[in-house]
């Protein structure tokens, strides 16, 4: 029998309700449906509760469960509240269970990501060390080097323009007391004077660095700098700067550098690179003259040259300079004389960072027994 509130329920959900507790057994299956204490009492109240109680629980078909008659005639609108199992009667199930189990947050796995990442960086890491050792040539060191004997050099066919002999000079090095090496400027015995002049072994390096820097200005030559054929400079004039005032006068009235175009057109047509190689300074002389002191140093050295094949303009002829004599590389004096310059009254700028040696007078491969005069003014 319908009541008056169980159909307005039913119109204000949309439902149609059942005409009478016959069709109650038609409707569809499904879990138990649990309602809540006030809505249990109100339903109580209208229409008793229509059940099967079996041993095993609530049926109407044997099926277990319980029946269509049991369901509320009105959708709910909130969650329903869990009813004890004890208390009902009803044992709990496993899908209760699994419902409350499923609805607790999973913690976040930190010591996972940290693992993670911390195999990522070791990895990138040991990539990029595997890079920078590929990228980096292997260390070696010269003290552990084995020198090449010196006669295989020139035993093996050697080309026809390069002029290497079992004779060249090594890199210089320290002396051991058994000699000195090929190669050592440093002197065995320092010329007469020098000591009682209040001058040392440091101002007889400083003389022979003075000599040889002069020399290798003086004689290496670059078609390429060479100034104009009207104004002359570049490597022509490289050396002027260790000219003592009086000398660059003398430079400029004698040296073929600069009097006349001879040497500018031989080496602009030729094309000619030239350069001082294996350069030997050695302290010879020392006097005083007029309240000067004067200093000689030999300066023995090679020459290389670059310069166009007279007979094939497309291309170069290479090499040390060779004496036609010998067929060897040729060798040159260079006997350079120098005024002592007190150190700290040239300036700032002083050549040779003022280390108390200028030029004042030079001269290339003199003839045997000759001597450089010294020239006033110095």
């Amino acid at each position: 029998m319908d009541t008056p509130q169980s159909k307005d329920q039913a119109q204000g959900t949309g439902e149609s309700l059942p005409s009478d507790s016959a069709n109650i057994g038609t409707q569809r299956e499904g879990p138990p449906a649990f309602v809540g204490s006030s809505a249990m009492n109100a339903e109580q109240e209208d229409e008793p509760e229509v059940y099967y109680l079996q041993e095993d629980g609530f049926s109407d078909d044997g099926a277990g469960g319980f029946g269509a008659g049991s369901a509320a005639p009105f959708q709910l609108s909130g969650a329903l509240p869990a009813m004890p199992s004890q208390a009902a009667g009803i044992p709990a199930t496993k899908s209760a269970s699994k419902t409350s189990g499923s609805s607790q947050p999973r913690r976040f796995p930190r010591i996972r990501v940290i693992l993670l990442v911390a195999v990522i960086v070791v990895l990138l890491l040991t990539g990029i060390m595997a890079v920078f050792a590929q990228g980096t040539p292997p260390f070696t060191t010269t003290a552990q080097a084995t020198p090449v004997p010196r006669h295989t050099a020139t035993t093996r066919n050697p080309p026809a323009r390069l002029t290497q002999t079992a004779k060249g000079n090594p890199t210089p090095t320290m002396g051991t007391g058994q000699g000195t090496p090929p190669g050592d400027w440093v002197p065995q015995a320092l010329p007469d004077g020098w000591t009682n002049a209040g001058l040392s072994m440091g101002d007889a390096l400083f003389a022979e660095r003075t000599a040889m820097t002069f020399t290798d200005r003086e004689m290496s030559l670059d078609f390429r700098r060479v100034g104009t054929r009207t104004r002359h400079g570049g490597t022509l004039t490289a050396a002027t700067f260790l000219l003592t005032p009086n000398a660059k006068v003398r430079f400029a009235q004698n040296d073929l550098r600069v009097i006349n175009d001879v040497l500018f057109d031989s080496v602009t047509q030729r094309h000619l690179i030239q350069a001082v190689v294996n350069t030997l300074p050695r302290l010879v002389t020392f006097a005083v003259q007029s309240q000067q002191q004067f200093a000689w140093v030999d300066v023995t050295f090679q020459l290389w040259q670059s310069q166009l094949d007279p007979q094939n303009p497309n291309h170069r002829i290479e090499g040390k300079e060779i004496d036609p004599g010998t067929l060897q590389p040729r060798t040159h004096h260079m006997v350079v004389l120098l005024l002592r310059v007190p150190p700290g009254i040239q300036g700032a700028n002083a050549p040779m960072g003022g280390t108390g040696w200028l030029v004042s007078n030079y001269a290339l491969d003199l003839a045997s027994g000759t001597t450089l005069d010294i020239v006033q003014p110095a």
